[in-house]
């Protein structure tokens, strides 16, 4: 017999009491185990083994439930923080986009009153414009990226799962 007829047999034992094997494979583990005394060994010992563990109850203690439980709480206040927190980025970026649209407009337009005003041609106007657009969000994402980690954001969230989780009461 082979290393790989004993690795076979070994699945098939550990498959045989928790999924169904084909009648082929049953076949082949029965005359397996017949003619090998170290697979129908390993064969009997798993199977002394399952009946042990299923014969022993296991239960929790009360201070694991009760740690379990509080692990439970804190991680689900967790996630209604991110889903609040989410919620409110989403908004923020509705709102960011359609003041956007609208700033952008006006700007164009002013910045087209301005270059004829001047006499500015607008081939170099548009490129100050744009620019001028974009300057608040790249000193938004510097200012964001000098401070990661902001006292006030978690403590906003904090206020506004308590006064969700209030509400649900």
């Amino acid at each position: 017999m082979t290393t790989r007829d004993h690795e076979r047999a070994m699945d098939l034992i550990m498959r045989r009491g928790v999924e169904e094997i084909t009648a082929a494979d049953s076949a082949w583990l029965e005359s397996h185990l017949s003619a090998c005394s170290e697979c129908a060994h390993y064969a009997d010992d798993f199977d002394n083994t399952g009946r042990l563990l299923r014969a022993v109850a296991v239960t929790a203690s009360p201070r694991l439930v009760a740690s379990t439980q509080q692990r439970l709480r804190a991680r689900a206040l967790e996630m209604r923080e991110q889903q609040t927190r989410m919620v409110l980025i989403a908004i923020s970026f509705c709102i960011g986009a359609m003041s956007s649209a609208v700033s952008a407009w006006l700007w164009w337009k002013f910045g087209g009153w301005v270059a004829q005003w001047l006499g500015l041609r607008a081939s170099i106007v548009a490129p100050g414009i744009l620019v001028f657009l974009l300057l608040p969000a790249v000193v938004i994402a510097g200012l964001m990226l000098a401070f990661p980690n902001s006292v006030y954001e978690s403590r906003l969230m904090a206020g506004l799962a308590r006064e969700r989780e209030g509400g649900n009461q």
